[in-house]
């Protein structure tokens, strides 16, 4: 589940994958190769840090699969939808964890 959600961030940023090699010092190789469903291939802790560090707003969903506005814990698909929500207490599920 952790490995299909950094896929999920993958494929929502904008950022090219030279851009993040510089930015987690991970070869975008690797990087290519994670999103890449033929290659069936494990994440690595350092991959999961690396992302979070680049993204810290999604580390609670990256872990859970759930977000949590109120503290600034979103997800690629919650971003995006960018909807005024009301802030209810306890962690929601996203409808964009699959």
């Amino acid at each position: 589940m952790i490995k299909e959600r950094v896929i999920t961030i993958l494929s929502w940023t904008d950022i090219r994958l030279p851009k993040l090699e510089e930015m987690t010092g991970i070869s975008r190789y690797t990087w290519s190769n994670l999103k890449n469903p033929s290659k069936n291939r494990e994440i690595k802790e350092e991959e999961i840090l690396a992302i979070a560090k680049v993204f810290p707003q999604f580390r609670w969903w990256i872990l859970t699969g759930e977000v949590m506005p109120e503290i600034g814990q979103t997800s690629p698909g919650y971003e995006e939808e960018g909807a005024d929500r009301s802030s209810s207490p306890g962690a929601r599920a996203d409808s964009s964890d699959s």
